[in-house]
């Protein structure tokens, strides 16, 4: 691909081209994005036609700006400790990672889940004396804790085995 950079002699297309360039540079600069959070970004402004929008995000692409894998795995990687598994993947999903990048991501990723673990964090952070009144808590109170820990998405098998109770 040829690049007219002569300020006199560029067209209208390679102006918004540059621009576009440009402008998605400075969007990621301080953060990534996935290649959908930018697609989006770019077309909220209304300036850059699809075209334009598709040369730029090749562009970064092969520059490895925008690498929707990488932002995955540090995505994973970064959130581990606060959510489990199957919030990840809805999350990166809504981020606008393809399927097939977030399982893969995850295989790569398995051995740093520990979902256990996980819960056991989330329930002394929101209950930090849980262990010392549990014995003393209601059926409705360890409910709400319960289902506290199924929203953050822990399987049923380790609320239980965290909270050291049978449902």
């Amino acid at each position: 691909m040829s690049y007219n950079l002569d300020p006199k002699k560029l067209t209208k297309e390679d102006w918004l081209l540059t621009n576009c360039k440009e402008r998605s540079l400075y969007i990621i600069e301080n953060s990534s994005k996935t290649e959908k959070q930018l697609r989006d970004k770019l077309k909220q402004g209304g300036k850059y036609n699809d075209e334009i929008i598709d040369k730029t995000l090749e562009f970064l692409k092969s520059h490895n700006y925008i690498n929707d894998e990488a932002y995955a795995n540090r995505y994973i990687e970064r959130f581990k400790d606060s959510y489990s598994k199957k919030i990840l993947v809805q999350k990166l999903l809504v981020k606008g990672v393809k399927k097939t990048i977030i399982d893969k991501a995850m295989l790569d990723n398995e051995e740093i889940f520990d979902e256990e673990k996980l819960a056991k964090k989330l329930l002394l952070k929101k209950y930090p004396d849980y262990y010392d009144i549990s014995e003393t808590m209601d059926r409705k109170e360890k409910s709400k804790i319960y289902a506290y820990l199924a929203r953050k998405g822990i399987g049923y098998e380790n609320i239980s085995r965290v909270m050291k109770i049978e449902m």
